[in-house]
């Protein structure tokens, strides 16, 4: 009988609960999808490559529907990729139907693992959300109507946000958040296959997992996760949704019907989808808001 390494679950079995990819068999073909319509967003007005850091990878591009346009509700895209690969210009697949509905779009680019470790990480998009607050009036934005969207690990880098202690910028630069398909507790990852590249130590899950803190923050946030993501995915997604819930954050949590951890942050793409009326919700009418 295989050891238990994680609640009941053996090393193979732990290791195939994180394996996004390999439980996903339309993997390869949702990526294709990221970059097609990513590739058709180039065309929309904004600004593309806007350095906010130093390092190469602290850049970030934004849509709109029409330049002149200004006081708009920002969405702020956090992209996933397991901390290690995708870039910012991959994941502007929502930007035709979110700038259509009314909102700017913000891609933020930053640095991954092996570039920095887990902590600069989470820092880096910190400090880029910063920015955005500081200077989206600038391009059109509202500073009071920013909402965070975080896929995946994006999510986790999101949801570092929510317990940063905002004290010194003298306002929360956000004022909604949703996280689709992430994770509230890092601990399972660091026993996975993912550590070998990741290099998490218990000090990193202590300190950036969500569910060991209370968040610093009070605003609301959604919580998404796939009917076709891993139990250990949803699970999280479940105790996440708990854990802020009763910390009075909870907005809403969704376990969205026939989609995998890939193709339900699509649905920002479509108006229709219970996900992308969720964030016009959130960001444009203020849902929830306290």
């Amino acid at each position: 009988m295989a050891a238990i390494v994680y609640g009941n679950y053996s090393q193979q079995e732990l290791d195939a609960q994180y394996d996004n990819q390999g439980w996903c068999p339309s993997f390869l073909m949702e990526m294709e999808r990221y970059r097609c319509l990513s590739a058709e967003a180039q065309t929309l007005p904004g600004a593309r490559n806007l350095a906010w850091g130093e390092h190469p990878e602290e850049r970030l591009d934004i849509y709109s529907r029409d330049a002149a346009e200004t006081g708009l509700p920002v969405v702020v895209y956090v992209h996933g990729g397991g901390w290690l690969m995708l870039n910012k210009e991959s994941n502007a697949f929502a930007a035709s139907a979110l700038t259509e509905a009314g909102c700017l779009l913000v891609v933020l680019g930053f640095p991954k693992v092996p570039q920095r470790d887990l902590g600069g990480m989470v820092e880096s998009v910190r400090r880029g959300v910063a920015w955005i607050h500081a200077n989206i009036a600038d391009h059109g934005g509202d500073p009071d109507r920013i909402m965070l969207v975080g896929h995946s690990s994006g999510a986790h880098l999101v949801s570092c946000c929510l317990t940063q202690d905002w004290s010194a910028q003298g306002a929360v630069p956000f004022s909604a958040a949703m996280l689709a398909s992430g994770l509230g507790d890092l601990e399972p990852v660091r026993l996975s296959y993912r550590n070998a590249r990741l290099n998490l130590n218990t000090q990193d899950v202590q300190q950036y997992s969500l569910l060991r803190h209370a968040p610093t923050v009070k605003l609301p946030v959604a919580v998404v996760a796939a009917s076709d993501d891993t139990d250990e995915f949803r699970r999280q997604a479940g105790e996440v949704a708990t854990h802020l819930a009763n910390q009075g954050l909870l907005a809403v949590h969704e376990e969205i019907p026939q989609r995998n951890h890939f193709d339900v942050i699509l649905d920002l793409c479509d108006p229709a989808s219970r996900l992308h009326q969720q964030v016009l919700r959130m960001v444009k009418e203020g849902e929830g808001v306290r």
